[in-house]
């Protein structure tokens, strides 16, 4: 005699996350018994010192979103032209490290790298057919570059998506017994296990209304696939410049909000002056050497905000503040507003002059 069993294949997906939850939860269970989760994502300065006295860009790249939402757009995630972008980096010599994104920017919600499982549960608009990420990550390593990852706390955003997106997600974490930060949790191991060690570190948006609890789960997620890749958490602007949490290697570095003022004010410089201080600071935002501290970084948008906006950023003011940062051993990162395949024509053309004024200095080479 045969059993036969009957399974609505529409099932299989949320079968299947529902398995992956339990064994994550298992795992979690079994760690938390060792304490051994804890002692890992406990911030360490190795994650940081390779980022130690350098420089770096970073870019923000379409998602499915720039298909889905904006047809008519002539760049997207499925054509982005990566080898026209990396004839612009490839001319940024003194540069250590790019960031990209793999979710849209503080939104989250859309994807710049397949995720099959979770685009069964949510819709494929949400996520590209084009590995669009993963060939950005290996033309960057390709070129010794150290990758860093922009990604928002929120995962999934009620801000952005759909009423109706929202419920499909609510009854996914309902179905699979997880929280929100918990769903949001597995989006960032799923990435961070597929890429492994191409991600050098991540950039955490929009963490601070959570638990610390929640703040160490993303923490352990995203350091899945790469035990050695350093975070930060974006908890305050401005100075005095913090630690985030126990688990972030190196500072957020948010200047004062730009809507109140424009990046390049003078304000700014405080944010300078606090690494010259002392690279390495706690908590507290006071210079402090002792292991689990953070390493002193900046990021600052080339224009008036994140993504565009008047490129009136003097270029002698830019260099004078990365260059001191870097004698001082902490990290610069600037964000660089978009323009089809690269960076925009003004922010770039400064860029570049950066770029000889620090190799005259003897500024750091790719490592």
């Amino acid at each position: 005699m045969s059993l036969v069993l009957f399974v609505d294949l529409r099932l299989l997906p949320h079968l299947y996350m529902k398995l992956q939850n339990k064994l994550i939860m298992l795992a979690s269970a079994l760690f938390a018994v060792t304490g051994f989760v804890s002692a890992q994502q406990e911030a360490q300065h190795a994650r940081a010192l390779p980022f130690s006295g350098s420089w770096g860009v970073r870019i923000l790249l379409p998602t499915a979103y720039d298909k889905s939402k904006t047809p008519d757009a002539s760049v997207n995630a499925e054509n982005f032209d990566i080898d026209a972008f990396m004839k612009q980096i490839d001319q940024l010599t003194s540069i250590n490290h790019v960031m990209i994104n793999i979710g849209r920017g503080h939104q989250a919600s859309w994807y710049s790298s397949p995720y099959p499982e979770m685009a069964a549960i949510m819709g494929d608009d949400l996520f590209p057919k084009r590995d669009f990420f993963g060939e950005m990550a290996d033309a960057l390593k390709s070129r010794g570059l150290k990758v860093l990852v922009y990604f928002s706390g929120t995962g999934m955003d009620r801000g952005y998506l759909l009423a109706e997106q929202m419920q499909t997600w609510n009854a996914y974490l309902a179905s699979a017994g997880l929280t929100h930060p918990e769903g949001v949790a597995q989006i960032m191991e799923y990435y961070s296990l597929k890429f492994g060690d191409k991600i050098d570190g991540w950039w955490v948006d929009r963490v601070s209304r959570i638990p610390d609890e929640d703040r160490k789960r993303y923490a352990s997620a995203l350091r899945a696939g790469n035990p050695n890749a350093m975070i930060a958490m974006h908890r305050k602007v401005g100075y005095p410049m913090e630690q985030g949490t126990a688990y972030c290697d190196y500072t957020a570095g948010h200047p004062v909000a730009m809507i109140k003022q424009p990046p390049w004010t003078l304000a700014n410089v405080a944010m300078v002056e606090n690494i010259e201080a002392g690279p390495w600071i706690n908590q507290s935002g006071k210079p402090d050497e002792n292991e689990g501290t953070a390493l002193g970084a900046i990021f600052m948008p080339f224009q008036a905000m994140w993504r565009n906006r008047e490129a009136d950023f003097p270029t002698d003011q830019a260099i004078e503040w990365t260059t001191r940062v870097m004698d001082a051993g902490g990290i610069y990162t600037w964000a660089i507003a978009r323009e089809g395949n690269g960076f925009a024509a003004p922010q770039f053309k400064q860029l570049v002059e950066m770029n000889a004024a620090i190799e005259r200095g003897g500024g750091m080479k790719r490592r």
